[in-house]
């Protein structure tokens, strides 16, 4: 991408902004030029004139000219800093925008492709680099570039010839430039490239963290995102090398150049074809415009970096999608909802060896309800989602209403449709907001008869925020069957034409499923509706019953049609009977129960949900952003409206955040020491450097003396000094290379090492960490990908930075040392300007430094929706969420952006200041000194010196100006990376310490008078036993936990598993305290099956050996055989090195996740085991042959299993039944049907 390139989405204000600053800097490269140019002739004043009244009689006129000058760069530097700051903090704003936007079009395989947390993670470290090379540097470059042009042309314009011989190095910097751009690009993509891949992997473990820690792999996990992190260090390090020989290159040539030069003036000089003056003049200019040639080694290559970076941005941005949401025209007439398949065939674009699909051929009619059973992996799900356009069938036809499903607009088709998936997905907002997000005109009213309907009102109450209770990311505040219902609620408020039913009810309880079934019975009256279902009893009353198998229809018809065949239908329904007593089947609910069903079972109570001027279904309308309901507006994520109040808001948060992550200069050294070789070169390098400029200014001083004499002296003296110039570069290509390449290495080294640490540190965290975020307030996983991301990388730069303030430091005290000695009085008075410079660097650094916190705060905020959005990528397709998603994404990105410009024009006072008044000490600088010199206090040639020292000295500061901001950020983020690196885990599993027994655990487990609540929700308890509530569990036995969701049976799983300790009571592990065992060595003796598989993007392998370090081919084998799901494994063309692809990805269905998830737990072999819902998403066959792979797994093991179909449990030892955290009865089954208390209600 080339440099105009970067400014491609500019508006027309902004192209005019942009050319201003650019007009301006280039402005500011010239003021320098020309005051050289001016002090030339006030030196030919000096040495032409003999008179020193007729000096000060000229002096004046020059001391107005030094006077407008200095206001002129004030003016000019403001406008050119504030400018492209404002334009640069724009247009990444603006780039920002457009790749997620673009993300949000693009079609479900794409992104399978690529991870959420990688994508959120280019966006961020990529425009970051962006906003570096377009903004103030980019003026910075320009001022240099200008200036050295500037200086040239004067050079030129008095000594043409000796200009010329100057000139024969501007091929070579030209090629060096080249050099550093290329390679600059070259292995800034790579780089890039690796760190969002390890963006993404960060993502997914902190997305997953119940099960790393679960499985002990928290080591595991930081090895892996270890090993990708690697090549950025690689990577990094090249650039480093490179960077450094190209800098200390361009520095050579300018200094031959200057060996050149002085061999040719004597040689003119000699021959009378110049004189001494303007040699002076020429070589001030050279020296000048080199100067500022050589510092565009500093900001030259953030413009490499930001071209590297925009690449891959600008190509998603322009990427066209294959499956285009804005294509075709929405149909004016109101969809009927004929649903055909004719000879579909389709392949997923994963695996395009694997036909998923092989001529489907059915119908449904308007209002006829489709149901589609089958084993996992038949297909069934496949064809749910074709229905919603995830994906383009490759063979046949789909027709909605008699015309082809690719006519209709995608977004007006999916308000047409409805989908409630096995797997509920939830965001990262209220209840009220996430039943009501497809619906923006809901009111309260009608979100609580959604609830209702869906079972889900009764528990929604009872929390403290009722439906202002914000259900965490994905839902995690929320038990399965609790998120279940509110999505089924979310369905129920949206009156679509086609109702898509993927084992909606999968994660609920009987009772609530009876409940929510019967309201999605209703609901599929008078709409065309698809069931997928493995309970076979919710789908018997289907009009036609589809059973597929291996992507093909084996046999259709209604539920008696098939039984009367005895075929596959038949078997399958038989294979779910169980065996209790006809009495027991049909008492399912009490008498409050069917008071409910009575609501329920009136059709008008699911039509009356939705306003009667929604009936037309207008597309509009479904999709407009407004939401008119004032009751829940003010809770609303994605619709906020992020005023004058909000952005105070915001402004306090980072007020209070600021005073966090305070720099620790002891512990940053500390950190270098690993890296010593490298900082020793960089310092080594920083002090030659320093000092030479000063030292030039004497040499050069002393230089230009031999244009005094004459003859073949002159000749031989400048022959001699030209090779002194050659040493000096050749010593400044070493001290150079050092300097850059060694403090580049150690920036990489160490920004490799913060990373390592802070994902270490991060990884090792107590669950309530995710749960809350600790660190900082209203976070989620995307903030801390974020922080590895933006933090490391800003604290990458500050060695570097560190080496040009110490280069600047010993340029400050040899150039003033120099000064001192050649004329202590005139140089006292010049050091009376620099209190004044270093106010105006600090003004600067300070509004930088407030800058980068509000630039910090908008980084985070706009990764936390990016990351949500891409995470459910296909729930946001479903509900037409883009447009949702993009509004919040934007107002995070523009909520404090006038406050951002507000301080960008504060830092351009700062930079400008600091700029304009070094003009005003040159003007002070000449008077004295021409006042010294009239009074005899000093020489000329001294006066002379102290003056070069002085410019000298303060075109080196220009760097602080140039490094300033970015040093500002680099101390701020380091003290960010040091608080996430230091932090303890309230549970630390890493900590040593703890029993470890000598032989293997057991099993006898005992819970006692157990109270909990969770961090994020303080004030809601959970588990409310009484102190004398307690349950054995004896080695060997059975325990199932039973009851409605929510009521805290997962939450003993994960006490047992200390993810979380109580708040008060007990976990004994034979008869040992939970807590006081060793947290790896508890943990390496249980395995657990989440209802939610958690299954990571890597093989299937490998997802399998995740149950048990270094298990061997043989025995993940075997337990793939024991979780029914070799079969289908070897059936891939990959086999086990398939792989299973990212969270809510379509690569597997739910039950062959679920499958492999448990074959992972099985290979560990544990003495306690922990089924949640292990086969909720299983079919009748494989959960019949799964089922009995666990009960075999179970003998001699102590398994605790919750389940919500009670045929799993009722061959269990011991059944507890909970209800709203407390126990209300424990027993066998046949002890509790006899008993006929809430386990005889629910069953």
């Amino acid at each position: 991408v080339s440099f105009f390139q970067l400014y491609r989405y500019t508006t027309i204000k902004e192209k005019l902004m942009m050319v201003i600053g650019f007009i301006s800097a280039s402005i500011v490269g010239c003021i320098l030029p020309v005051t050289i140019n001016v002090i030339g002739d006030l030196m030919s004043v000096f040495t032409d004139l003999v008179k020193i009244d007729d000096i000060f009689h000229n002096l004046y006129q020059y001391l107005l000219i030094f006077g407008l000058i200095s206001i002129v760069s004030f003016c000019v530097c403001f406008v050119f800093v504030s400018m492209l700051s404002i334009v640069s903090s724009r247009q990444t704003i603006k780039i920002r925008s457009l790749v997620f936007n673009s993300l949000l079009r693009q079609e479900i395989a794409w992104h399978e492709k690529n991870s959420p947390g990688e994508l959120a993670s280019r966006i961020i470290s990529d425009t970051l680099l962006i906003e570096e090379g377009i903004g103030m540097k980019a003026g910075v470059l320009i001022q240099y570039i200008s200036g050295f042009i500037a200086s040239f042309a004067i050079a030129f314009w008095n000594g043409w010839k000796l200009t010329l011989w100057i000139l024969i190095i501007l091929p070579f910097l030209i090629i060096i430039g080249l050099i550093m751009l290329l390679v600059g690009k070259k292995y800034t993509q790579k780089s890039q490239d690796a760190l969002a891949n390890v963006g993404g992997i960060a993502q997914e473990a902190f997305s997953q963290i119940r099960t790393i820690v679960s499985f002990g792999n928290e080591q595991k996990e930081i090895d892996r995102y270890t090993e990708k992190l690697k090549p950025t260090k690689k990577y990094g390090i090249i650039k480093s090398h490179f960077y450094g020989i190209c800098v200390g290159a361009i520095f050579a040539v300018i200094y031959f150049s200057y060996g050149i030069a002085f061999v040719k003036s004597s040689e003119y000089i000699h021959d009378d074809n110049m004189k001494g003056g303007d040699v002076l003049k020429v070589f001030l200019c050279v020296i000048i415009g080199a100067q500022l040639f050589s510092n565009c080694s500093t900001v030259f290559n953030s413009f490499t970096e930001a071209s590297g970076a925009a690449s891959k941005l600008f190509h998603i941005i322009e990427r066209q999608p294959k499956i285009d949401t804005d294509e075709s025209t929405s149909p004016k007439k109101e969809l009927k909802g004929t649903v055909e398949f004719r000879n579909v065939h389709f392949t997923y674009p994963s695996r395009p060896d694997v036909e998923v699909l092989k001529g489907i051929n059915f119908k449904c009619n308007p209002g006829q309800t489709v149901a589609l059973v089958g084993a996992s992996g038949s297909g069934k799900s496949t064809i749910v989602q074709l229905l919603e356009r995830y994906y383009q069938k490759r063979d046949g036809d789909i027709l909605i209403d008699d015309q082809p499903i690719e006519d209709y607009n995608i977004h007006w088709l999916r308000s047409q449709i409805c989908l409630v998936s096995q797997e509920p997905a939830l965001f990262d907002a209220s209840i009220a907001e996430n039943i009501s997000i497809a619906y923006p005109g809901a009111t309260m009213e009608q979100i609580e008869k959604a609830a209702k309907l869906a079972n889900a009102h009764d528990f929604i109450s009872k929390l403290p925020n009722g439906y202002q209770t914000n259900t965490g990311e994905r839902g995690l505040m929320l038990s399965g069957g609790q998120k279940q219902r509110i999505c089924i609620a979310r369905a129920l408020i949206n009156n679509p034409k086609i109702l898509l039913l993927d084992e909606a009810t999968s994660a609920l309880d009987n009772q609530s499923e009876k409940l929510v079934q019967s309201s999605l019975d209703s609901a599929s009256k008078r709409r065309t509706t698809i069931v997928i279902a493995h309970r076979l009893t919710t789908i018997k009353n289907a009009d036609v019953i589809i059973v597929m198998e291996k992507g093909k229809i084996i046999e259709s018809g209604t539920h008696d049609d098939l039984m009367a065949k005895e075929n596959i239908y038949y078997n399958l329904v038989k294979s779910q009977e169980i065996e209790m007593p006809t009495t027991i089947e049909k008492s399912y609910m009490n008498m409050d129960d069917m008071d409910d069903m009575d609501e329920i079972d009136d059709i008008d109570d699911i039509d009356d949900l939705i306003n009667e001027d929604n009936q037309e279904n207008d597309y509009e309308s479904e999709t407009s952003l407004s939401i008119v309901n004032s009751d829940i507006s003010e809770y609303s994520l994605y619709n906020k409206k992020f005023n004058a109040s909000n952005e105070n808001k915001e402004l306090k948060k980072i007020s209070k955040d600021k005073k966090k992550g305070s720099m620790n200069w002891k512990r940053f050294f500390s950190y270098n020491k690993s890296i010593w070789w490298a900082n020793l070169l960089g310092i080594l390098g920083s002090i030659v450097i320093g000092s030479i400029k000063p030292a030039f200014a004497y040499i050069f001083a002393s230089a230009m003396s031999i244009f005094n004499e004459q003859g073949e002296q002159l000749l031989k003296d400048g022959k001699l000094w030209g090779f002194v110039f050659v040493i000096l570069g050749l010593v400044y290509f070493i001290s150079y290379y050092f300097q850059v390449g060694g403090f580049s290495i150690s920036g990489e080294h160490l920004s490799y090492i913060f990373r390592k640490d802070m994902y270490n540190s991060m990884i090792r965290q107590e669950i309530g960490f995710f749960d809350t975020n600790d660190i900082e307030s209203n976070s989620n996983s995307g903030t801390l990908t974020a922080k590895l991301s933006t933090e490391a990388s800003l604290v990458q730069g500050l060695n570097l930075n560190l080496g040009y303030i110490f280069e600047v430091a010993v340029t400050i005290i040899a150039g003033f040392g120099i000064a001192f000695y050649n004329g202590w009085k005139l140089t006292l008075i010049l050091l009376g300007s620099v209190p004044f410079l270093f106010i105006g660097i600090y003004f600067q650094m300070y509004s930088g430094k407030k800058v980068h916190e509000v630039k910090h705060n908008i980084i985070e905020n706009s990764t936390k929706v990016a990351v949500e959005a891409l995470s459910n990528i296909k729930i946001v397709y479903s509900l037409n969420l883009e447009d949702r998603f993009k509004k919040s994404y934007n107002d995070s990105l523009s909520v404090l952006q006038k406050s951002l410009e507000h301080k960008h024009v504060f830092n351009s006072v700062g930079y400008a200041f600091s700029n304009s008044i070094i003009f005003f000490a040159y003007g002070i600088g000449f008077y004295f000194g021409a006042l010294f010199i009239k009074n005899g206090n000093i020489e000329f040639k001294n006066m002379f010196r102290v003056l070069l020292a002085i410019i000298l000295t303060a075109t080196g500061l220009g760097k602080i100006s140039t490094i300033g901001p970015d040093f500002n950020k680099a101390m701020k983020a380091f003290g960010q990376v040091v608080e996430i690196i230091d932090r303890k885990p309230k549970i630390d599993a890493s900590d040593p310490k703890g029993i470890k027994k000598e032989y293997s655990l057991e099993g006898d487990i005992s819970f006692k008078g157990l109270r909990f609540r969770y961090p994020s929700r303080p004030h809601h308890p959970v588990l409310r036993w009484e102190p004398e509530d307690r349950v054995e569990v004896p080695r060997g036995k059975v325990l199932a936990l039973v009851g409605e969701s929510g009521c805290g049976k997962s939450t003993l799983v994960g006490l047992l598993l200390r993810w979380y300790d109580p708040h008060r009571g007990e976990i004994l592990v034979d008869n040992e305290k939970n807590v006081d065992y060793n947290i790896q060595w508890l943990r390496s003796h249980i395995g657990i099956v989440n209802q939610e598989p958690g299954l990571f993007n890597i093989s299937i392998k490998e997802n399998i050996r995740y149950g048990k370090k270094g298990a061997s081919d043989e025995e993940i084998v075997e337990a793939a055989k024991k979780a029914n799901i070799h079969d289908f494994i070897v059936s891939l063309p990959q086999g086990y090195d398939t792989m299973v692809g990212g969270l809510n990805t379509s690569q597997m269905s739910g039950g062959q996740k679920q499958r492999i998830a448990i074959a992972r737990a099985l290979i560990r072999n544990p003495k306690i085991l922990l089924l949640d819902e292990a086969t909720s998403a299983l079919d009748a066959e494989s959960e019949q042959m799964v089922q009995k792979a666990l009960d075999e797994a179970s003998q001699g093991r102590t398994t605790i299993i919750i389940a919500h179909r009670l045929s799993t449990v009722k061959d269990a030892d011991i059944i507890v039944v909970m209800k709203q955290g407390k126990i209300i009865e424990h027993g066998n089954h046949e002890e509790l049907m006899a008993n006929k208390g809430e386990y005889y209600e629910m069953v």
